[in-house]
């Protein structure tokens, strides 16, 4: 077969390809298929047509993103050795996830030493640094970088830094400001300000919506949280005697993307146009915003936990395409609060393959032109634009935290996405929907907890610090003259006031999981019996059906005999031991079959339910089915009804014995 004659048999014109599809289809209509709307209603069409040539710039073209590792054991010379294998095999950064209040696992650094031993051998002015702060941990982590490049008589402009500053992020996720909120900005000014005198190129503030994410927030609440956040770290720069292009030069944006990839891509290009239109607003000349990505927490799964690989893999390849700077893959067991070493090498072999299999690093914004991302991506910007609106007319985010209104904004939000996921709208592939039964979670050993270093006897001599420059500065010095991290929180005086609701941070397999955890790990574990109606052909797939469903609560599913007469079917449902018998069949067996066995298993004491809709639901249930279990109900709330039948007769069981 010739070329030709191959692209020959393909549709020339859309309305061919539609018609082909419906035909592929069977009757399903087409448009369900290729269209939907995000969680916030916005309709993305998978095809559209082709927009007008436009390229949203990003990193310059042709330069690959910083693939950069994360860095998060807690013993200083084991991250050490993680760093450099990490480095010599692909990466190209190191993201340092610091241990501290709210940060399940993370390097523990109590001074500069350990600092310079963690990042022993490392190249600062060759590999980027990004600071994953614990929260409220800015100004000393800061503080401690600062002085390592003074130690090693580096020039600060070659070295390239993610502080990771974002006093928001931190009161989204704490509820607490370390200190009254005008100390903070005025304490953020004096490291910006100190940063900067010393050279450093890397932006301080990173207008972080890793958290809001986490917490359920949509595409666009992320969007208008990093611009509200930038905003008001702006204005207290601003405050305390910085010009407006200095203080917008501070700012960088950190998301997290999902394995919803078209979504993941325009959020991420409608970042930049937000950003442009934000310096058009202020009067200030375009420039580019350094854009940093991790793949979403939100998403991973401890369950059939190696599929989190394809969904980091998505993520990754969306947030390249998108226009990230710099991406973190997180290791496929992250969701365990542990990585081993070939979780890691798997999650830095990712990046490594995106990028040199796909190349879509040489393409300056490879998804210009591409109509149902260009239009996502201008959706996403202008409601994101009018969101962020929102929150400045409550004054600006922290005061949107303050009140409540912001966390109000998100809590619907994730309610309809919990209410998504519990109805397998949005499926969790080996959580809610094909589930493995007995499996065995990967064996990871724990990382050591981490406690508040005690201050040493150095503590005595180390003054209480100012919140200008000069105070910063003085930590440096201190840092730099042997003084402990625990040292220098101790002569901050931290005193907390409770100052917002802190978002509740979760993943989406959470409830499942958990439910899953409990009726496996049960002295009984809770079954069902399924009565299969008529032969295989006809009973197979509602009976896969509810199989799919109990593993994914951790109820086990007994199979009665197939085909079996009532009063047998009623026999092997007490044998089974089961206080729950499901009807499993096709609706002409349901017709002939259905009105009898559910007499039989009444009679004998079961509670009868029946899989799928059929018409004659509403006779069924006069004959004493109690519920109908099908796709589109809340499966959660299926699977706690069947776990409390089984606890009710556990406990009869446990009477009468």
């Amino acid at each position: 077969m010739t070329a030709t004659s191959f692209a020959a048999e393909f549709a020339a014109t859309e309305e061919e390809w539609r018609r082909a599809a419906e035909a592929a289809l069977k009757g399903r209509s087409l448009d369900s298929v290729l269209s939907h709307r995000t969680i916030d209603g916005v309709s993305v069409d998978a095809i559209a047509s082709r927009a007008a040539p436009r390229t949203i710039a990003g990193r310059p073209a042709g330069a690959p993103w910083i693939a950069m590792t994360r860095i998060d054991l807690a013993d200083p010379s084991e991250a050490n050795a993680q760093a450099l294998e990490d480095l010599n095999n692909g990466a190209t950064g190191l993201s340092l996830t610091l241990a501290g209040q709210g940060i399940g696992q993370g390097l523990r650094i109590e001074s500069l030493s350990d600092l310079d031993r963690t990042l022993d051998g490392v190249l600062l002015d060759l590999a980027p640094i990004h600071l994953d702060l614990a929260p409220y941990e800015g100004r000393i982590a800061t503080a401690m970088l600062a002085a390592l490049v003074e130690r090693r008589g580096l020039a600060p402009a070659s070295v390239k830094a993610l502080f990771g500053v974002d006093l928001l992020r931190d009161l989204s996720r704490t509820g607490a400001l370390a200190r009254a909120w005008p100390d903070m900005r005025r304490r953020f000014a004096g490291v910006a300000e100190d940063i900067t005198a010393r050279g450093f190129a890397g932006p301080v503030v990173l207008a972080d919506s890793r958290v809001v994410h986490c917490a359920g927030a949509s595409e666009i609440q992320e969007l208008a949280t990093v611009l509200g956040s930038a905003t008001d770290h702006v204005r207290a720069m601003i405050d305390h005697g910085f010009t407006l292009e200095a203080a917008a030069g501070q700012i960088a944006f950190a998301f997290a993307c999902d394995a919803q990839q078209f979504a993941s891509i325009a959020k991420l290009r409608a970042a930049r146009l937000l950003w442009a239109r934000w310096r058009e607003e202020a009067g200030l000349a375009p420039a580019p915003v350094h854009i940093h990505a991790e793949t979403s927490r939100r998403m991973m799964t401890q369950r059939d936990a190696h599929t989190n690989m394809v969904r980091t893999t998505i993520a990754a390849f969306a947030a390249g395409v998108g226009g990230a700077d710099s991406i973190v893959v997180l290791p496929y067991t992250h969701a365990f609060g542990a990585s081993d070493a070939d979780s890691r090498r798997l999650a830095r072999n990712a990046q490594s393959i995106i990028l040199e299999e796909s190349n879509a690093y040489r393409v300056a914004d490879p998804a210009a032109g591409a109509g149902a991302i260009e239009r996502l991506t201008d959706k996403f910007a202008e409601a994101g634009w009018r969101t962020f609106r929102e929150i400045e007319r409550q004054g600006g985010l922290f005061e949107a935290l303050r009140s409540g209104f912001w966390q109000t904004q998100i809590l619907e939000i994730r309610a309809a996405r919990a209410e998504a996921v519990a109805t397998r709208r949005a499926p969790l592939v080996g959580v809610s929907e094909f589930p493995q039964s007995g499996e065995v979670p990967p064996s990871l050993a724990p990382q050591p907890a981490v406690d508040s270093p005690a201050p040493s006897a150095a503590s005595r001599t180390v003054g209480e610090f100012g919140d200008d420059a000069a105070g910063f500065r003085a930590i440096v010095a201190a840092l730099a003259a042997g003084a402990s991290v625990a040292d220098i929180r101790l002569a901050s005086r931290p005193r907390p006031t409770a100052s917002a609701t802190p978002l509740d941070l979760d993943r989406l397999a959470s409830p499942f999981e958990e439910l899953r955890a409990v009726n496996e790990g049960a002295a009984r574990r809770p079954r069902a019996f399924l009565a299969l109606l008529g032969p295989i052909a006809r009973h197979a797939p509602r009976a896969g059906f509810v199989r799919n469903l109990l593993t994914a609560g951790g109820v086990e599913a007994v199979d009665g005999p197939i085909g079996a007469e009532p009063l047998a079917a009623a026999a092997a449902w007490r044998a089974s031991g089961a206080p729950l018998a499901i009807l499993c069949g096709s609706d002409d067996a349901y017709d002939e079959q259905a009105a009898a066995c559910v007499a039989a298993l009444r009679a004998a004491g079961a509670t009868v339910w029946l899989a799928g809709r059929p018409k004659n639901a509403a006779e069924l249930q006069e004959a004493g089915v109690s519920r109908l279990v099908a796709a589109g109900d809340n499966a959660l709330d299926v699977l706690r009804e069947a776990s409390k039948l089984a606890a009710v007769v556990d406990a009869r069981a446990g009477e009468a014995s």
